[in-house]
Order: structure tokens, then C-alpha cells, then sequence
């Protein structure tokens, strides 16, 4: 179940990972885990591992293992094209429909912060994923950048995956309003959607080495992303 680093292989090179799966031989799940902006940290780490210790195959993908992305971390977001970045996420997704633990099963996405961002998004391209979860994600940004010409709210109409979204109500980067927009377009198109919001939680309270963690909300957090993926494995595995 301890997570390894390895080495996922993508066109013109590869990028770095974190996988783990379950102490016990058999056939999961996957996901694919997006970071927040300090990548392949301790707490990507503890989410791969934690996500293995619940039987899913988890692979954490290092979107910013790349030439000329900031080393500040604070610097990383908007400062590389999505474009690059969903070709990071597809590459791991291939690499988990490669392995044996995983082949033919289901595969999901899972984020936080800026990771979060791309689980909204990720699936409004990628129909293969079977649900996406996101916590103190970004469901819209700014799209004068060039580097982040669209954002998940504006692409909610394409959307053909199941995504659950966790926010935290006192977030000042991810404002409520931001939040709602994002309802209002997945409830106007009739997705497959859950969103929760928790009182007095500030960006990243789901981490548990971080300044905002909230055990109580995290833990809600983690559970209720945790069935609603699993339910929706169900029901693609009995369709």
C-alpha cells in the first residue's frame, strides 16, 4: 500500500508519479490523483495511499514535472497550458487501463486546489472516466489567460461524467460565487452532479498537515467523494 514513484510515460518524454494499490491480490478501481500546486507532496502521498487503503489502484500524476514551470509553487497556477497538462492526465490514465491490477476496470479522477480545478475540467474532455471527485477546486478561472483559455463551469454542457465537488465556505480563492455559478450550469444542463459546502472552511481544509485543516469536514469530504464514486462504479459495472 506505500506509495512508489514512477515514472509515467507521455509523448516526448515522461513525468513523474505516485502509485499505490491494495495490499491484496485482485482486480480495482483506478484513479487518477491531481496535486495541488506542490505536487508529488506529503499530502499527495497520504491521499494515494489513504484511496489505496480504501481498493482503488491510485496513481498520483505530476502536472508540473515540465521545463520552466515556477519552482514557487504559489507561481505554478495558469503558468502552463491545459493542453499539456490533460495530455499529463490521459498519459496516466493510460498507464492505469495498462495495468493488471486495473485492466477493464473503472477509472476515476480525484483532486484538490488546482488538481481540483482539472477534475471539474479533465472529464468535460475526457468521456472514458467513469466520475470525477474535487475538493476546494476551481470551477471557473480566468480565461483571458492564454494558458487557460476555458474553464469547467463554461464547458458544463459537454460534460458526460458524474463529478462531486467539496467546498469550503470561507475559501477566499474559491468564492462562493464561483461555487454556484457551477451549480447553476450543471443543474441547467441535468448532470449527474453532488455539491457540498462546509461552513467556516478555508482553501485546503482537507489537508491534514495544512494551516486550514478541518478534521470533521474533511473527513464528511473524503466519505461522501468516496460513495459517490463507488456508487457510480456500480452502475457502470452493472450497465
Amino acid at each position: 500500500m506505500a506509495a512508489q514513484e514512477i515514472r509515467i510515460p507521455r509523448a516526448g518524454g515522461d513525468i513523474g508519479g505516485l502509485l499505490a494499490t491494495p495490499e491484496v491480490e485482485g482486480s480495482f478501481p483506478g484513479i487518477v490523483v491531481i496535486p495541488t500546486v506542490r505536487g508529488l507532496d506529503g499530502f499527495a502521498k497520504y491521499a494515494v495511499e489513504r484511496l489505496a487503503s480504501d481498493g482503488f489502484v491510485a496513481l498520483a500524476v505530476d502536472i508540473f514535472d515540465h521545463p520552466g514551470v515556477p519552482a514557487d509553487p504559489m507561481q505554478r497556477s495558469g503558468s502552463q497550458p491545459d493542453e499539456r497538462v490533460l495530455g499529463d492526465l490521459d498519459a496516466g490514465l493510460a498507464l492505469l487501463k495498462g495495468r493488471r491490477e486495473v485492466a477493464g476496470q473503472a477509472i476515476c479522477a480525484w483532486g484538490y486546489c488546482i488538481g481540483g480545478r482539472f477534475s471539474l475540467l479533465w472529464p468535460t474532455y475526457q468521456p472514458e472516466l467513469v466520475a470525477a471527485a474535487a475538493f476546494h477546486g476551481f470551477p471557473v478561472n480566468d480565461t483571458t489567460n492564454p494558458n487557460t483559455p476555458t474553464d469547467a463551469a463554461g464547458r458544463v454542457a459537454g460534460l458526460t461524467v458524474p463529478v462531486i465537488g467539496c467546498f469550503g465556505e470561507a475559501d477566499q480563492l474559491v468564492p462562493m460565487s464561483a461555487v454556484e455559478r457551477y451549480r447553476g450550469e450543471l443543474e441547467k444542463h441535468g448532470k449527474d452532479f453532488a455539491i457540498h459546502t462546509y461552513a467556516g472552511c478555508k482553501h485546503g481544509y482537507t489537508n491534514p498537515s495544512g494551516d486550514n485543516y478541518v478534521q470533521a469536514a474533511a473527513e464528511e469530504s473524503w466519505d461522501n467523494a468516496r460513495k459517490f464514486l463507488t456508487r457510480r462504479i456500480a452502475a457502470k459495472a452493472g450497465a
